[in-house]
């Protein structure tokens, strides 16, 4: 920020140009769960927020708020969520497959195909081993669909979405779909 002092002795501080650019008053680091969706993130994060945010305000009401230039360097930006991002590349292992259906909810959504159809997938489970080619439909157990991933694993969608319908849990989809 750039900082200028009035005849008052009141400090003026002034807005940095560009995106995300200037010092950082506050911040708060945070684990993501490693089942934590980007939703739940989403909400846990916007109470984390409001509450150092009221922290903030007030260290700057009181003038304690101390400033730390930021490290240029150490930017980035995420690219914009879109649907080009949807589908599930079952070369991939299965962790990344689950890090990819955890991070695309609520939107875009991640999509597989299923008897001719895409379906939208929003919870899953990593499982154990399986010598099966890479997006083999393995079958059903209690919690859903399993799939064969790139590294040799297993992965079983449990929640999804069929075309056209709700957004359910995949045992529940079984009860009334044969595979």
């Amino acid at each position: 920020m750039v900082n200028g002092e009035a005849e008052s002795g009141v400090t003026i501080m002034y807005m940095a140009r560009g995106l995300d650019t200037g010092d950082i008053i506050n911040q708060r680091a945070t684990p993501i769960g490693p089942e934590e969706d980007a939703q739940a993130l989403y909400t846990r994060l916007a109470d984390l927020g409001a509450e150092l945010l009221s922290e903030t305000v007030t260290q700057i009401g009181n003038g304690t708020a101390a400033r730390t230039p930021q490290d240029d360097a150490l930017h980035s930006y995420a690219p914009m969520l879109s649907r080009a991002l949807s589908p599930i590349d079952w070369m991939r292992d299965a962790q990344s497959i689950h890090d990819q259906i955890r991070g695309l909810v609520p939107w875009p959504a991640t999509t597989f195909e299923l008897e001719g159809k895409t379906f939208k997938a929003f919870a899953s489970r990593v499982r154990g081993a399986t010598d099966a080619a890479p997006g083999t439909l393995l079958g059903r157990d209690d919690d859903g669909i399993l799939f064969a991933c790139g590294d040799g694993k297993a992965l079983c969608i449990t929640e999804l979405q069929a075309p056209g319908k709700k957004r359910i849990a995949a045992a529940d989809f079984l009860r009334g779909h044969r595979l």
